[in-house]
């Protein structure tokens, strides 16, 4: 296999390499360091004068470009896929929201379609596993999950919902019966999410002590922090044995509260999400999800009522909002869209960073954060490099 050699800013978990080189054969990495005494390779793609990171991770998508994820449609994958890894992301959980369970089960049967197809070739992001978002959540705090489809904690519904590739599920600990459900994922060795909750305190030390690691966009569709009941956002504050989602859009998450993230939790459990929807990449407009009519204005996506509904957020933007609005380090904003995702999914043994022998996940991106090429496992899935 022809070795190739990728010259640029390259960004490792701890730093950024100037004058730094990639080297990458088949669909490993070879090579990561400083661009000197390097002949073996006969390939050289310069880019000098931009940062190669590794590919970002995105555990929380319902849709992009005009596809819905809960459609239940291969194409639509497809279509996400395409239009994802245009904006770095090389690895992706397509989330399942909470909807009619029939529709659920469809959306969940052609991802792992979708997921046997891609062993054969790819040509975008890779799914990585399925994230299920509901149906046992709290209407109290549904956001924009349909109230109508949330239902009781149900050992046989979960069962329904469950295949080979689900990695992540999200609940509301507190509700009766949940429990039950946080004991048998937890047996099936997934991982396990509060989420759209009303948990106080008590509830989700409980539900840590049981399994859970994990809170699904922290502040947004849960209780809120009080000073003498922290409730679920001061426990996963505190307790650095929780990772949380981030939606760094802007809108979501003010700044201060994205520089209050990273002052008190380890950039290892800090995971930069999108939560994006169809409207992503299109115009201001209507849209849907689940079936829910959207309004998208200045790239706030609402419901009818004003409850926000997902983002039309890029990973690349979350980055950049990450550095800029939480005043992180770029090489730490990196590290929450790509090796933070990748220890949730316990896959940071081959994805997730710019290390020898892992997967050549690799992104080029500019000081605009506008990318150039976005390499997975090895192949150019694609580029642009007219500007």
């Amino acid at each position: 296999m022809e070795k190739t050699l990728i010259l640029g800013k390259v960004i490792t978990p701890n730093k950024i390499i100037e004058g730094g080189a990639i080297g990458i054969e088949g669909n490993k990495i070879l090579y990561v360091g400083e661009n000197k005494n390097l002949r073996d390779f006969k390939k050289v793609l310069d880019f000098k004068e931009y940062f190669i990171s590794p590919g970002f991770i995105d555990i929380h998508i319902h849709g992009a470009f005009g596809k819905d994820i809960i459609d239940g449609e291969e194409s639509a994958l497809d279509t996400i896929s395409s239009f994802i890894v245009k904006n770095g992301t090389t690895g992706f959980l397509p989330t399942v929201l909470t909807a009619p369970l029939e529709d659920m089960e469809k959306a969940i049967r052609v991802i792992e379609n979708f997921i046997s197809k891609q062993e054969r070739g790819i040509n975008g992001a890779k799914i990585l596993g399925i994230n299920l978002e509901g149906p046992f959540l709290n209407k109290k705090y549904k956001g924009a999950q349909r109230e109508d489809c949330i239902i009781p904690p149900n050992i046989e519904v979960l069962k329904r919902l469950l295949t080979k590739n689900v990695k992540l599920v999200t609940l509301a600990p507190e509700i009766e019966g949940n429990i039950e459900i946080i004991n048998y994922l937890k047996e099936k060795g997934i991982k396990i999410s509060a989420g759209h909750t009303d948990a106080t305190t008590y509830d989700i030390e409980k539900a840590i002590s049981l399994g859970l690691s994990h809170v699904t966009h922290i502040f947004n569709g849960m209780r809120p922090l009080h000073h003498r009941e922290v409730g679920i956002i001061g426990v996963a504050l505190v307790k650095n044995e929780i990772s949380i989602e981030a939606i760094a859009d802007g809108i979501h998450l003010s700044s201060y509260i994205l520089k209050l993230l990273a002052k008190v939790k380890p950039k290892e459990k800090i995971i930069l999400i999108t939560d994006s929807i169809m409207a992503t990449g299109l115009p201001n407009g209507e849209y849907r999800l689940a079936g829910q009519r959207v309004i998208v204005n200045k790239g706030k996506a609402t419901l009818s009522d004003g409850t926000i509904a997902g983002s039309t957020l890029t990973l690349n933007i979350a980055v950049k909002n990450m550095m800029e609005m939480g005043g992180v380090k770029l090489e730490d904003a990196i590290f929450m869209a790509s090796y933070s995702p990748a220890m949730l999914l316990g896959i940071e043994n081959k994805k997730g960073s710019l290390e020898v022998g892992k997967d050549a996940d690799i992104v080029i991106f500019d000081n605009n954060f506008q990318i150039k090429m976005t390499i997975v496992e090895g192949k150019v899935v694609f580029e642009n490099l007219s500007y």
